[in-house]
């Protein structure tokens, strides 16, 4: 470990990785994480692995859907800081209080950083999270996150369908895409398309999308163009008013 700790120099690469991903919803597969990881061990590169959805990945008959730490894999607790969210896991995001999971060299600097950013975030709302961690897996409560949210995936991707909106279907988080190409959505001066047609969704058909281009750099933005977001984290009321608006306004 400090062979290795002492390798790292504040000149050391990084990466990002998001699994499960937002805004395409793909759960990285564990042959993908290997190639990944054989690459930053060749090159002696740090991981940032971005989990904050890792409880919220849905089964599909036809392949296997398995969410991995990529820190699991041989060769890469050393080099990886995983991160979690109790606002994700638990529905409360208003608390802004999550996790980073590393090796202490990596960890120590971490704290220290952290020392002098957020600083720290309600005592209570902490130990809420801690107990909640705590009973979790005695009630059962990340396999009933999966289930309940892939009811709600599945509700509002059957809708989207029935509107010609063509999602795209997500392995895991809670986001939807769907193409927008054959909308009459021209873009507004100053804007991109995608920021238009959201902006549309909201006025004329009463459902809030969210233009997904700012998850690009700006050389790649205009791959979003014909693309809209939907979010399906809601209570099963509002999906379904949902429904009843995008088949008034795309029926």
């Amino acid at each position: 470990m400090a062979e290795l700790a002492a390798a790292f120099s504040p000149r050391t690469k990084l990466i990002i990785l998001n699994t499960p991903q937002n805004p395409v919803g793909k759960v990285f597969s564990p042959a993908e994480l290997a190639q990944i990881a054989a690459l930053v061990q060749e090159h002696n590169i740090l991981v940032l692995s971005d989990e904050v959805y890792e409880w919220m990945v849905y089964p599909d008959p036809a392949r296997t859907v398995e969410h991995v730490r990529i820190a699991t894999l041989p060769g890469m607790w050393e080099r990886t800081i995983t991160l979690g969210s109790a606002g994700k896991t638990f529905s409360v995001t208003g608390w802004k209080i999550g996790w980073a999971i590393a090796p202490q060299p990596i960890a120590a600097a971490i704290f220290a950083a952290h020392q002098w950013i957020p600083f720290a975030v309600s005592t209570p709302l902490q130990e809420a999270v801690a107990v909640a961690l705590e009973e979790a897996g005695e009630r059962d409560y990340f396999r009933w996150l999966s289930t309940m949210y892939q009811a709600k995936r599945d509700r509002l991707l059957g809708v989207l369908h029935e509107v010609g909106l063509r999602p795209i279907t997500p392995d895991g988080s809670y986001f939807i895409l769907v193409h927008t190409g054959h909308l009459d959505v021209p873009p507004e001066p100053g804007y991109r398309r995608d920021y238009s047609v959201s902006r549309w969704f909201t006025r004329a058909i009463g459902v809030a999308a969210i233009p997904p281009s700012p998850f690009y750099s700006a050389e790649h933005a205009d791959l979003t163009d014909n693309l809209a977001r939907f979010c399906f984290c809601k209570t099963d009321e509002m999906l379904d008013e949902a429904a009843v608006r995008l088949r008034r306004g795309l029926g």
